[in-house]
């Protein structure tokens, strides 16, 4: 029983504390503004995702041209290029994501690739306003 009132009075001093400091509202403040910068890069990653898949989906097409005989345009073939090396860099790091810890292993590789100057994200998600 005493260590029940005991408790409940730290709880009362700690609230009363918290609350006359503004110590709470500083942190619901950070937290809506996190909240509202990781819905934005959230929405701006499925608008990346969506284009992404897209473009993987054109590249099919081209393959399915070429694999019916047809030729193609230079364009068309540098498209293809790129469009193998986005598949290619998106498996690797989905396959990377997979794994235990994957998603910040992702992140730190992804972020170490930029201070080198070497691009790991697929065309999509690459944006001159990033740099």
């Amino acid at each position: 029983m005493n260590d029940e009132l005991l408790r409940e009075y730290i709880r009362g001093v700690m609230e009363e504390d918290l609350i006359a400091e503004g110590v709470l509202d500083n942190v619901m403040g950070y937290v809506r503004e996190k909240g509202a910068k990781a819905k934005e890069s959230i929405k701006k990653f499925l608008v990346d995702l969506k284009s992404e898949l897209e473009e993987t989906g054109a590249g099919a097409m081209l393959l399915q041209k070429i694999a019916t005989g047809g030729k193609l345009e230079p364009d068309e073939m540098e498209f293809l290029k790129t469009q193998a090396k986005d598949v290619a860099i998106g498996s690797v790091l989905l396959g990377l994501f997979a794994l235990p810890g994957g998603g910040i292993a992702t992140a730190g590789l992804v972020k170490a690739a930029k201070k080198f100057n070497i691009d790991l994200m697929p065309s999509s998600f690459n944006h001159p306003e990033d740099a």
